[in-house]
């Protein structure tokens, strides 16, 4: 997603760092009223039981898997007729 407005939290950030087909961006008071409300998407929220002013870090994104090696086929052996006399 985009940046960050200031002062809002992206509802819900989940726990394990998948994306949510559905998320918000909302202020912390909004946040812990969902919370106090036992809101159905705050159980798997980074933000579940932290203050207003925790500003959780960017998320991880994994850097770009390394480029396979080409695959070398080894040269095909040629079969040679037997001369017979």
């Amino acid at each position: 997603m985009a940046e960050a407005p200031a002062e809002r939290r992206l509802c819900p950030t989940r726990t394990s760092g998948a994306h949510s087909l559905i998320a918000h961006w909302i202020t912390p008071a909004t946040c812990f009223e969902r919370q106090r409300k036992s809101y159905h998407k705050c159980f798997t929220c980074q933000y579940q039981g932290l203050g207003a002013s925790v500003v959780l870090p960017p998320p991880h994104r994994p850097s770009a898997a390394p480029e396979p090696e080409p695959v070398v086929e080894p040269a095909k052996a040629t079969r040679q007729r037997a001369k017979i006399p």
